[in-house]
């Protein structure tokens, strides 16, 4: 396996939850899109203790759901051990990629000046309800659908971070992390990932897993020319796509609404940028 990519993998993030039967349930869900059939799934599980006969059940619904387990990652000694008992591969998956794999360089002023043009310098602090695109549920709760106030010095915090810029399709499979931001000009993938401290824009369709503001930063934002993440994080809140059965991968069009997520009040909303309808 590369540093950071896996062959026809896919991954899927669940380290936020600490339940066996949630574990199934969110594999399901996940599972369950066309996008995954045949993949190599790439768990990634936090602090959660699984026994031997946890993890086989776990296995054999990833294949009864027409996948393979490939590896797991987690913190966890007792799964760690139950997987090691199991042979099932243990991975630490290093999300960081070598620049030069990805023709890293950093953003110039024009680039800048064009990304502003399309999503904006900055979010209005208030915006009416038809101004949300859709509220994304925390937790199965939703979102009050009004914009929080814009912190200006988290906002100050971002604009100080170096950025990543890959010119480059993100593939399902592929987990990339920058200390910094993160713009990419290019699809996301499903089971693909992208992790930065900082903002993540995508010149795209993003849908894969995407996780900004990665050391705690609730103030970060994450936009794309269009939002169709499976998962998606802020700083510290979490978030999936609603239960929508084998919602499908968006597909190309020649005409983009700009959207942006960003989180309120423990929860995470996605609004659309520039809407005048």
């Amino acid at each position: 396996m590369d540093k950071g990519y896996i062959e026809n993998g896919f991954i899927v993030d669940l380290a936020n939850v600490k339940k066996t039967s949630e574990i199934i349930y969110e594999l399901s869900r996940v599972l369950d899109m066309p996008e995954s059939k045949g993949k190599h799934i790439c768990l990634k599980l936090g602090s959660v203790n699984l026994s031997q006969a946890e993890l086989t059940s776990i296995k054999a619904h990833i294949e009864l759901m027409e996948s393979q387990l490939a590896f797991i990652s987690t913190s966890s000694t007792q799964t760690l051990d139950s997987a090691a008992a199991l042979d099932i591969k243990i991975s630490e998956f290093t999300n960081e990629v070598e620049a030069p794999s990805f023709e890293t360089k950093e953003v110039n002023d024009e680039t800048t000046e064009a990304l502003d043009n399309i999503f904006g310098e900055e979010v209005e602090q208030v915006v009416d309800n038809k101004e949300i695109k859709e509220v994304v549920h925390h937790d199965d709760v939703p979102l009050e659908q009004v914009v929080h106030k814009s912190d200006e010095e988290q906002a100050n915090e971002a604009e100080s971070l170096p950025t990543l810029y890959l010119r480059k399709t993100i593939r399902s499979g592929q987990s990339i992390s920058s200390d910094g931001n993160i713009i990419v000009i290019g699809d996301v993938n499903p089971g693909s990932e992208i992790i930065a401290k900082g903002d993540i824009t995508v010149w795209g369709i993003l849908g894969g897993i995407a996780h900004a503001g990665s050391e705690g930063n609730n103030f970060a934002r994450i936009r794309a020319l269009k939002l169709n993440p499976v998962q998606i994080r802020i700083g510290e809140v979490f978030a999936r796509r609603p239960d929508t059965v084998n919602l499908p991968y968006i597909q190309k069009s020649s005409e983009y609404v700009p959207e942006e997520a960003f989180t309120y009040k423990g929860s995470i909303v996605i609004k659309k940028i520039h809407d005048e309808n």
